[in-house]
C-alpha cells in the first residue's frame, strides 16, 4: 500500500455515526450512510487536508464482541481492529443520544492498551445545550473527550486542530497519486474482494459467502515498480429487477461510477458460471465509457476438468462479437494462482490503451486497407476517404477526413477496427472514431 500520511482511524460499534463523520472529515460523500447498522465492512480510506497538511481517514465497520470466527461480524470487527493497529491517531466514536453502553465500555477496554493517542469523539452533540451528555463518557477514562456533530459539522474544526496537534511533524505536504486507477466490477459472488485481497497478497477486504459483502468501493494504492496502481473493489452488480432495497441500489450506482472514474475495468467472470447476460452488459458499460476492458476468468480451479481458456475465448467472441477485443485470463483468486500474469496482463492492458501511433505509419496501413476494400457507393454517390490521424489515447481516438461524413457506414469503421488492431495491437482497449469532412 502507498502512503506515507498519517492515519487516523475512526472506530466504535455499529451506527454510532462513524461514516459520517468520515465523510465530515474528508470533505465528501464517500462512505454510504445509512440508519441500518452495520452498512460499512471494509477500511475505508479518504484523504485529506486541513490548514495545508495533509492525512488520511479510515472509516471502519460497527465494531462487535463475542460474534463466530467464521462471521462476517467477526471479519469486520478484524478489519477495524487492523485500522486501529496501523494509525497513528485514533478516534473512538460513541453516540452521546444512547448514552453509555456496556459495548463501549468493552472497545475502551481494548483501546486503552494502544500507546497510540485516542480521542473519545462524542457524537450527534448538535448544539450547546446537548453538551451535558458527555457527563457519563468521562468515565471511560480517556483525556481527549471532545463534542461533535458529523451531521452538522458542529466541533469539527476543533476535533482537526487538536488531532493535528497531536500528530505533530507526521502530517504530510501532499496526497499519494496513482498513475493508473482499475476498477474491479462484476456479478456479486463472482470473488472480486477475493481477488484484490490476492493482488494485495494481504487479506485487505472482507471476504464472505454471503453476496453482496462489499457495499462502498474500496480504492487501494499499490506501488509495482516505477508505477503506483489504484485498486477499487466495487460492489456486485445485477439487473435492477433483483437489486434488494435502497443500499444495493447506492451500491450498484456507486460501482458504476467507479468504472466512470477509472482507466479499466478488470471484469471478473465466474468460470463454473462463464459469461452471463449481465456480464455483457457490465462490459458494454466499460467499453461505451471507453474504458480499456480486461476479463478475469476466476475460480478456475473449479472449472470443469475439460475446460480450456481458448474455448472460453471462442465461446466468448462467437457470443459477443462486439468485445472481441477484450483479452482473458483464467485465475483462481482464492487459491492467488496466475496473479503475477494478471499484473502482466494489466501492464500490457495500459500499453495498449495510452498507444500512440503516428501519422505517417497509421496512413500507409489506412490506405492499403482503403484500396483493397473501397467504401461501398451510398445511394450513388461515391465517399471517398482522405487520410487519417490519431488525436487521441486512453482510449485511442482517430479521426476520419472525408467527403461526406454522414454517409460512412458503421460496418466499414468495424472494418478499419480490425485492421488497425491487426497491426498495431490496442488489445483491450475501445477504438473512437471521430468523422471530419473534407472535399
Amino acid at each position: 500500500m502507498v502512503s506515507n500520511l498519517p492515519k487516523i482511524a475512526i472506530v466504535g460499534r455499529p451506527n454510532v455515526g462513524k461514516s459520517t463523520l468520515f465523510n465530515r472529515l474528508v470533505g465528501r460523500k464517500q462512505a454510504i450512510v445509512d440508519d441500518i447498522p452495520g452498512v460499512t465492512r471494509d477500511r475505508q480510506y479518504g484523504q485529506t487536508d486541513w490548514e495545508g497538511r495533509y492525512f488520511t481517514v479510515v472509516d471502519t465497520g460497527g465494531f462487535v464482541e463475542g460474534k463466530d470466527a467464521a462471521s462476517l461480524e467477526k471479519q469486520v470487527k478484524d478489519q477495524a481492529w487492523l485500522a486501529v493497529l496501523e494509525a497513528d491517531l485514533v478516534l473512538f466514536v460513541v453516540d452521546a443520544r444512547t448514552g453509555l453502553t456496556p459495548a463501549d465500555q468493552a472497545m475502551a477496554q481494548l483501546l486503552r492498551r494502544e500507546t497510540k493517542p485516542v480521542f473519545l469523539t462524542v457524537n450527534k452533540v448538535d448544539s450547546p445545550q446537548q453538551e451535558s451528555l458527555l457527563g457519563e463518557f468521562h468515565r471511560l477514562g480517556f483525556k481527549d473527550t471532545l463534542p461533535v456533530s458529523g451531521e452538522t459539522s458542529r466541533g469539527i474544526s476543533d476535533l482537526l486542530d487538536r488531532a493535528l496537534l497531536r500528530l505533530g511533524p507526521k502530517a504530510g505536504g501532499e496526497f499519494s497519486a496513482s498513475d493508473l486507477k482499475l476498477a474491479i466490477v462484476g456479478r456479486p459472488n463472482v470473488g472480486k474482494s477475493t481477488l484484490l485481497n490476492a493482488l494485495l497478497g494481504e487479506d485487505r477486504a472482507v471476504v464472505h459467502e454471503r453476496a453482496g459483502t462489499t457495499r462502498d468501493p474500496l480504492n487501494i494504492l499499490v506501488e509495482r515498480g516505477s508505477r503506483v496502481l489504484e485498486f477499487v473493489d466495487t460492489a456486485g452488480i445485477r439487473r435492477k429487477a433483483q437489486s434488494e432495497g435502497k443500499l444495493e441500489k447506492i451500491s450498484v450506482l456507486k460501482a458504476f461510477k467507479a468504472v466512470d472514474k477509472a482507466h479499466m475495468a478488470l471484469v471478473v467472470i465466474d468460470a463454473v458460471e462463464g459469461v452471463t447476460s449481465q456480464d455483457a452488459k457490465v462490459l458494454s458499460y466499460a467499453e461505451e465509457k471507453g474504458k480499456g476492458i480486461l476479463l478475469v476468468l476466476n475460480k478456475w480451479d473449479k472449472a470443469p476438468p475439460n475446460a480450456t481458456l481458448k474455448n472460453f475465448k471462442e465461446r466468448f467472441r462467437e457470443n459477443f462479437k462486439r468485445l472481441h477485443y477484450a483479452p482473458m485470463i483464467a485465475v483462481s483468486a482464492k487459491l492467488r494462482r496466475n496473479i503475477k500474469n494478471l499484473f502482466k496482463a494489466i501492464d500490457q492492458l495500459h500499453d495498449n490503451y495510452m498507444r500512440r501511433v503516428g501519422t505517417g505509419e497509421l496512413n500507409r496501413v489506412f490506405q492499403k486497407a482503403v484500396a483493397a476494400h473501397p467504401h461501398p457507393v451510398q445511394s450513388g454517390q461515391y465517399v471517398q476517404l482522405h487520410y487519417l490521424t490519431q488525436t487521441g489515447w486512453g482510449p485511442p481516438t482517430f479521426v476520419l477526413f472525408c467527403n461526406r461524413p454522414k454517409m460512412v457506414k458503421e460496418i466499414y469503421l468495424r472494418y478499419l477496427e480490425r485492421v488497425l488492431r491487426d497491426r498495431f495491437g490496442f488489445e483491450g482497449a475501445p477504438i473512437r472514431w471521430v468523422l471530419r469532412g473534407k472535399k
